[in-house]
């Protein structure tokens, strides 16, 4: 027991303050968070991994900072998972990390950051629908970035980034009616209803009298996006770029025949795979090949088209980790390796 303490020193009085502070202040509290923050800055800073579903942070040898900055919904979660495998490969310290969610990360949403409203425009509808902070900031254009609800860890690099087409192919915004910027108030991922995401009758006439349904962005549309959001994050970070497809299929839907649905969700995604690409052939960057993996797998587990079983993330995670790393994979795309990432070493 006594090596363990000088292996990990401070960390047992941590954990012991950490307890007291949930039995005194509840489960989740900011004094917990704070408390939780300090305990893994003591773990890095020992030389142990901060490890949570959508960050991971290790100090792994001598060497610079490596990061892989990930933006979208739940499914980008899958990538975090190769955290230990990059670590090892590059050594150095390396950190990763989800940032922004379904509702912040359609393609038009992103790219409006570029050119964002002002915040005598935004402050009003920020307060009133709740958006987060920082939801009409360029954060996926910054060149750093910190880890959420962490300190004395950071900042790290954006040597890799990865994007998403999931949002854009399930998520439906609305656009100011006077000053045209958009906003997508948020809610379950398969578009519930406005009504109950804004439970407020005042906010609820204030949004109608001020916005309106701008609806679900078309394929050629996302492409647009996604070339020049990529285009941008190249030329002004100079980050190797990697994508994710979406499963085609609707997990525990029978339906063979679809002659007679209009515009099925199966065939939408479809299209956006299919557009996707042949916008990776055009600019040259990679695809984790999500429909493939998850559908090897075996899909009758999973409860929507985005969220992924134990299994299914970790084959993710694997092919995420060839494909960065450029170790031997059964997908030609994954031979494609971050020159400049690698030679920050």
């Amino acid at each position: 027991m006594a090596t363990d303490r000088t292996a990990r020193p401070g960390l047992p009085l941590q954990r012991r303050v950490l307890k007291a502070v949930r039995s005194v202040f509840g489960d989740r509290s900011p004094l917990e968070k704070t408390v939780r923050a300090s305990v893994n800055a003591a773990k890095f800073h020992a030389g142990r991994p901060i490890r949570r579903p959508d960050i991971f942070a290790w100090r792994a040898g001598p060497g610079s900072r490596f990061g892989v900055y990930a933006m979208g919904g739940c499914d980008l979660r899958s990538v975090v998972g190769a955290g230990p495998a990059l670590a090892t490969h590059f050594g150095g310290t390396i950190g990763m990390g989800t940032f922004g969610h379904a509702p912040e990360t359609r393609s038009d949403v992103i790219l409006q950051t570029l050119d964002p409203p002002p915040q005598e425009l935004t402050r009003e509808v920020t307060e009133r629908l709740n958006l987060l902070p920082g939801y009409f900031e360029p954060r996926l254009f910054q060149p750093e970035f910190t880890l959420k609800h962490q300190f004395g860890i950071g900042p790290f690099p954006k040597d890799v980034v990865v994007l998403s087409v999931s949002s854009d192919v399930a998520r439906t915004v609305y656009r100011h009616r006077t000053h045209g910027f958009l906003v997508d108030p948020g809610g379950w991922w398969l578009n519930t209803d406005i009504g109950s995401v804004l439970d407020d009758l005042d906010v609820v006439k204030w949004f109608a009298g001020n916005f309106r349904k701008a609806g679900r962005i078309e394929v050629d549309e996302t492409m647009a996006n996604f070339d020049r959001i990529i285009s941008e994050v190249r030329s002004r970070l100079g980050a190797f770029v990697v994508m994710l497809n979406v499963l085609t299929v609707d997990p525990g839907r029978t339906a063979a025949e679809y002659r007679q649905a209009n515009s099925p969700s199966r065939v939408r995604r479809r299209r956006f795979c299919l557009a996707l690409t042949d916008l990776a052939r055009r600019l040259d960057f990679p695809i984790i090949d999500v429909d493939r993996i998850v559908k090897e797998h075996g899909i009758s587990e999973q409860v929507d088209f985005v969220h992924y079983t134990v299994a299914q993330k970790r084959a993710i995670s694997r092919q995420f980790a060839a494909l960065v790393a450029g170790v031997s994979t059964d997908t030609p795309d994954a031979l494609a390796v971050p020159r400049r990432a690698a030679g920050r070493r």
